[in-house]
């Protein structure tokens, strides 16, 4: 059997980025703790907490306690220097909704530094699982089976760097084209936008609207068979020249489209690195702890922009 065919990439820079992997993390976890806890009450012990979750989550199978002891060690070799509290109060913290929106800050502060870069975006849904079995199944087939409960994670990325600037975890299905929209407002706020790809869940005039109204150009999976466009434009330009060039000029507008293939990498990334699933039972926790991940997810690509593309986060202090 032939060997499949690898591609090619520059393997002293990806050697690079490998290697000071762990010297930069550090460096990257204490700038955007400080960052983001500046202006809170407390802003000491804000910063110690967030600082030892993201260390935490950096290892996808580390339990609460292995965790502190892990921690301990690094201070006792002054990698880092912060106050480390009880694996309990670590639980706590994590399970707490206002940690929620401070996580939502970083994953924007630790996009922002490849804003100069970054003109082409992507949504799109993956799946994580829990340790969570819902009953309601097996009830309904009367059979002895448990359905394994999943978090529907949304990201929308940037389609060079892969770097995540908005994300939603949600514990039920639903609201897709809801959660891109803000994505799309979310995004904006920091980016420059050219294009917007998706897949078909993502084919609908508000997303098109909303995506143009922002400067950028839709650039959706089109529907074919009888739910296709039926050739009227119905209030939306930008809805009309989408369907129209994907019908016109298919080859052209697949190049453009197919950037969405961006995010399925960016899903393989995040889950073979930091774990394809997460372990609290309480709703918030599970919410914050997949979240913890992608920002370590985000922290690698920061990692890798600063070799490959020469930016560095660090700079603006």
């Amino acid at each position: 059997m032939a060997k499949k065919k690898r591609y090619i990439r520059n393997e002293s820079l990806y050697n690079t980025v490998q290697e000071n992997e762990f010297l930069n993390f550090f460096d990257y976890v204490r700038h955007i703790s400080w960052i983001i806890s500046n202006e809170k009450v407390g802003r000491k012990k804000m910063r110690d907490t967030i600082t030892c979750l993201l260390i935490w989550h950096k290892f996808p199978n580390f339990s609460a306690r292995r965790a502190k002891s892990f921690l301990l060690l690094l201070k006792k070799f002054k990698i880092i220097n912060a106050n480390i509290p009880c694996f309990k109060t670590l639980c706590n913290y994590r399970a707490e909704p206002i940690i929620g929106n401070i996580l939502d800050e970083l994953i924007t502060e630790s996009s922002k530094p490849l804003s100069q870069i970054e003109n082409d975006f992507a949504t799109d849904m993956t799946g994580i699982k829990t340790k969570l079995f819902s009953s309601w199944f097996s009830l309904r087939c009367k059979k002895r089976i448990r359905k394994r409960d999943h978090l529907n994670v949304h990201i929308s990325i940037g389609t060079k760097t892969l770097i995540v600037t908005a994300i939603n975890v949600e514990n039920k299905q639903g609201k897709d084209n809801i959660i891109m929209r803000k994505h799309v407002d979310k995004t904006a706020e920091n980016f420059k936008i050219n294009e917007w790809s998706g897949d078909g869940m993502y084919w609908a005039k508000d997303n098109c609207r909303k995506v143009s109204e922002k400067g950028g150009k839709p650039y959706f999976k089109c529907k074919t068979g009888k739910t296709r466009w039926n050739g009227k434009k119905s209030g939306c330009l930008s809805w009309k020249e989408m369907n129209q060039e994907a019908i016109e000029d298919k080859d052209e507008y697949d190049k453009h489209y197919h950037k969405r293939s961006k995010v399925e990498s960016a899903n393989h990334s995040k889950k073979a690195l930091f774990g394809d699933k997460v372990y609290s039972k309480l709703k918030e926790a599970r919410e914050n702890e997949e979240t913890l991940r992608w920002i370590n997810y985000n922290i690698n690509v920061l990692n890798r922009a600063n070799y490959e593309w020469g930016i560095n986060p660090l700079s603006e202090d």
